[in-house]
């Protein structure tokens, strides 16, 4: 059987399925229960797309400069064409991505993310740039992370959370443009796209390793525990005598 794992990151799958951004259910059905046509500039006509999660009823909002439904775009309960990639059709999504970050990671952080995301979607790369590194120094300063200079303060990460992937660490430490006197807010100098996705998408790996998969974890041996807790306790009833 193909390895079909690459659907799990897209927004959508297919005209009838999606990424639920909010519930984080993959391949669930969803409803495009309005649309509305605007004008962009005055020869550039936009579409907006909601698209609602038949699961958790939340809403999603979609932008594009071309019209690929079933139907007029003023039309209700209207479906993606077939045979289409919605995602490569779509060029500003909020949620700005299906994978949204997880409440254990910090808000501020969260926050900057999205936003840098937002900006790139745009292609405003001196704002996806800022918020990036700001996001990077805001994890630095919630870790505490200690050295003279950017890199070794990564590097007191990365030896503070020996299970996390370490490469995700060098990757973060050879950042160009991230000196110790240019990490933070006012440092105005941008990356291109590609450079921007790496980052994006590496500190986000570093967030999970750090703070969710460890929570998971945690979640499951408690789990287990309960279980076996449960069972332990249903055999010493069985063993004690009536009276």
């Amino acid at each position: 059987m193909s390895d079909q794992s690459y659907l799990d990151k897209k927004y959508f799958v297919s005209p009838y399925v999606y990424n639920c951004p909010f519930c984080n259910r993959n391949n669930i059905t969803y409803d495009l229960p309005q649309s509305y046509r605007f004008d962009w500039t005055d020869k550039k006509k936009c579409y907006v797309y909601f698209a609602q999660c038949s699961s958790c009823k939340n809403t999603s909002m979609h932008l594009s400069y071309e019209s690929f439904v079933n139907g007029d775009a003023s039309y209700r309960n209207l479906r993606f064409k077939d045979g289409i990639e919605i995602d490569s059709k779509i060029f500003y999504s909020v949620p700005t991505s299906f994978f949204t970050l997880d409440n254990r990671i910090h808000e501020i952080i969260r926050e900057l993310i999205t936003e840098a995301e937002g900006c790139l979607k745009m292609n405003f790369l001196t704002g996806a740039s800022v918020c990036m590194r700001k996001a990077i120094y805001e994890l630095l300063v919630l870790e505490k992370a200690e050295g003279d200079d950017y890199e070794s303060r990564i590097k007191y990460l990365k030896n503070k959370y020996p299970e996390a992937d370490p490469s995700y660490f060098d990757i973060l430490s050879h950042i160009q443009g991230m000196t110790s006197d240019k990490i933070h807010e006012q440092s105005w100098d941008k990356w291109d796209s590609k450079n921007l996705k790496l980052i994006i998408e590496t500190l986000r790996n570093v967030l999970i390793d750090i703070y969710v998969i460890p929570a998971e974890k945690k979640e499951r041996v408690l789990r287990i525990e309960k279980l076996r807790e449960g069972l332990v306790k249903d055999q010493k009833g069985k063993q004690e005598p009536t009276k």
